[in-house]
């Protein structure tokens, strides 16, 4: 009887330990986020990310790729030119889960004819190649020879960009590698820019590499959380105003929020195919009486919202499902007295057997 009887209760103290580890994670399905054009910097160290530096005045770094021309040794023929590797540059950890793809693939470099080169005879008349390749595949390429050539004898690096519909990869699962490599020919020395806000030199793309999950309204906090394919600081876009919150259209400023806002927390864990991503939750403070915070919309960019690769994405709170007041997240777990529920059934379960055991 005693044997019987602690066995029971054993069980019965597994079950309700149990109930206290069931894993805080949510069905995919719950995320909602579509395809959208998010652009990959080329960083230093030949990385490639979509995360912007926050800092305005940061600097670019600018790099001088090896001549493309050579001197016709007679003086007769004057310049020839030939392709030269400008780099590859490369976001070598990999997606943390399967996303789609598609186009328009939009290329961007900002260059310029360097000093020594806008003081010789010659103009630049550049042209570019642009590779993407997704694990190794050539997914999409463009360049303009035959076509037009370019100049840039300016003082102020100038834009070129260069789109194609080609993209001949659909989706891509987790841990896929995205490089780019870029060459060029020119008559003249050039200079690229690249790695700070207002030179955004990368590629662009349709993804659906971000995803949206819950909303909060807790007193005069306001906040949503996301997650992301490719991992960034989040903190990168707070600083720069590429993500930040919508009040009667209005957007605020994050820089005049109130100490420790906006606040950047982990939220739930989402299931992504077997993989449990981590969600980022950003809360702003919103000190007016009168704001109607079920209201608000919240503007999502990774990079300078003026870029023209990769528009910001605005979501309405109200197309969120909510967090309760108050809510950490684990509160949403389970069903509502689930644990209670589980309880009163294991309790039950042992008076049973123990009122048999008596008769």
């Amino acid at each position: 009887m005693k044997r019987r009887l602690a066995s029971i209760i054993c069980v019965l103290i597994f079950v309700l330990t149990a109930l206290f580890f069931v894993p805080n994670t949510k069905a995919e399905t719950v995320l909602t986020g579509g395809m959208e054009h998010i652009n990959l910097n080329m960083k230093e160290m030949d990385d490639l990310s979509p995360e912007t530096w926050g800092d305005n005045t940061r600097e670019a770094i600018k790099e001088n790729p090896p001549s493309s021309y050579e001197n016709d040794p007679t003086g007769l023929l004057g310049r020839t030119r030939e392709w030269k590797d400008v780099g590859t540059w490369t976001a070598a950890n990999g997606i943390d889960f399967d996303i789609g793809l598609g186009g328009p693939v939009k290329f961007n470099i900002w260059w310029r004819e360097t000093d020594q080169g806008q003081d010789d005879s010659y103009d630049a008349q550049v042209q570019y190649r642009f590779r993407l390749n997704i694990d190794g595949q050539d997914a999409a390429f463009y360049t303009d020879e035959g076509g037009g050539s370019h100049e840039c004898a300016e003082s102020e690096p100038c834009q070129w960009t260069g789109d194609t519909n080609d993209l001949n990869v659909t989706s891509a699962p987790k841990g896929t590698i995205f490089e780019i490599e870029i060459e060029y020919w020119a008559f003249s020395d050039i200079e690229i820019y690249y790695d700070n806000v207002s030179f955004d030199s990368g590629v662009a793309f349709g993804s659906t590499a971000i995803k949206f999950g819950k909303s909060k309204i807790d007193g005069k906090t306001v906040g949503f959380e996301f997650v992301q394919a490719w991992d960034t600081k989040v903190e990168e876009a707070i600083e720069g105003n590429y993500i930040s919150l919508l009040v009667e259209g209005v957007e605020l400023n994050n820089f005049e929020q109130n100490s420790g806002y906006p606040k950047v927390e982990e939220g739930y864990s989402y299931d992504f195919n077997g993989t449990a991503v981590m969600s980022t939750m950003v809360t702003w403070y919103v000190d007016d009486e009168y704001a109607k915070l079920d209201q608000v919309s919240f503007s999502f960019s990774l990079t300078d919202k003026d870029s023209t690769s990769a528009s910001p994405i605005v979501v309405n709170i109200a197309d969120l499902p909510r967090l309760g007041s108050g809510s950490s997240g684990e509160d949403d777990a389970l069903l509502p007295g689930f644990e209670i529920i589980l309880s009163i059934i294991a309790i039950t379960f042992v008076a049973r057997r123990l009122r048999t055991k008596r008769y």
